[in-house]
């Protein structure tokens, strides 16, 4: 066998050893991250969750199946220590509030003492893709964010089907500001993925169109607004942090103190 033929079946081993080390082998996801399993999942509402127009929006309807392969997830959002090493190896500027500097802000490249292992926040929606492209992941989609956040059995919430401020970070808890990410540990989904319900809401890659068999029409549906998912400490749980909402659907440029991001892969 010549050293050409040798060179591709190494490359086809490598690719093999890898498929299997993310999707065969759940025990061992890469640090950090969590093994979502694929198949096919009902994503949406059927609309007798809640009262139409509160609990459940109508643009999560009309429930649909979808399809996903495999992929991993970080089990926790992206923190300011780890956006300060993207920062650091790239140049690219540091989170701000740009209306209201005082309010929040960076000080010589760091984020506020005491807050590193915060929800990095602040950031557009290219940031977070620029950010996620940089550790070698992406954004999840939609549909991957909400199959991590109901599990199997289509839950309304990560931890189950009754609301629980005591299991996230929202309105209702009263803590008024984001918290280190993964400080609610009996609120993880059914995968173990921490903070899908508040904290920050989270960027995902999808663009915000109208499901399948929907008839609803936005002016906002199209390659406008980028959908943001999992509500925030500054919201309602109803209905902002279910699991199935997307009505924080946001211009990709909003810069603002309660959306993050994680990312998949």
């Amino acid at each position: 066998m010549d050293k050409g033929w040798l060179v591709v079946a190494a490359v086809v081993i490598a690719v093999a050893a890898t498929m299997f080390f993310t999707t065969s082998n759940p025990g061992k996801p890469p640090e950090g991250m969590v093994l979502i399993p694929g198949g096919t999942f009902l994503m949406g509402s059927r609309g007798d969750e809640g009262k139409v127009g509160f609990q459940v929006g109508v643009d999560e309807m009309p429930q649909h199946p979808v399809s996903l392969r495999p992929f991993l997830l970080d089990r926790y959002e992206v923190t300011n220590a780890q956006y300060q090493r993207f920062v650091e190896a790239t140049g690219r500027p540091v989170p701000a509030d740009e209306k209201d500097p005082e309010y929040y802000s960076w000080v010589d490249g760091h984020p506020p003492a005491g807050q590193e292992d915060y929800p990095v926040c602040y950031v557009t929606w290219a940031d977070a893709d620029a950010y996620c492209r940089w550790v070698d992941k992406r954004l999840p989609t939609e549909a991957e964010w909400e199959r991590a956040a109901r599990g199997d059995d289509n839950r309304i919430w990560p931890w189950g089907n009754s609301f629980d401020p005591a299991k996230c970070n929202v309105m209702e808890t009263g803590l008024r500001w984001a918290t280190p990410v993964g400080s609610f540990p009996e609120g993880a989904s059914p995968f173990g993925v921490m903070d899908l319900c508040g904290n920050v809401a989270e960027w995902t890659a999808s663009w915000y169109e109208p499901y399948p068999g929907s008839t609803l029409q936005r002016a906002a549906f199209g390659k406008e607004m980028r959908v943001a998912r999992g509500g925030a400490w500054v919201l309602t749980a109803e209905p902002w942090s279910r699991a199935t909402n997307r009505n924080l659907a946001q211009p990709p440029t909003l810069k603002h103190r309660t959306v993050g991001f994680r990312c998949a892969k």
